[in-house]
């Protein structure tokens, strides 16, 4: 799970903030990186303590409640 932060966390600062997000998904090719409100939005919805960036523990926070569906 360390690993997968340390992707989004690009300049290793221990937060992962908007314009990090942005750029992770830019990479990726997604659309939602187009886009700076849309991926404010999506840190306002894993930000817990509302300081603008994704801290670790609200990252793990997020992945456990992320559900995977298999074959």
């Amino acid at each position: 799970m360390r690993e997968a932060f340390k992707v989004f966390d690009v300049d290793g600062d221990g937060f992962i903030s908007a314009s990090e997000l942005q750029e992770v998904l830019k990479k990726l090719g997604l659309p939602e990186a187009g886009s700076l409100a849309t991926v404010r939005e999506m840190i306002c919805n894993v930000d817990r303590n509302s300081d603008g960036r994704v801290d670790f523990g609200e990252f793990k926070s997020m992945m456990q409640g992320i559900t995977v569906w298999g074959p």
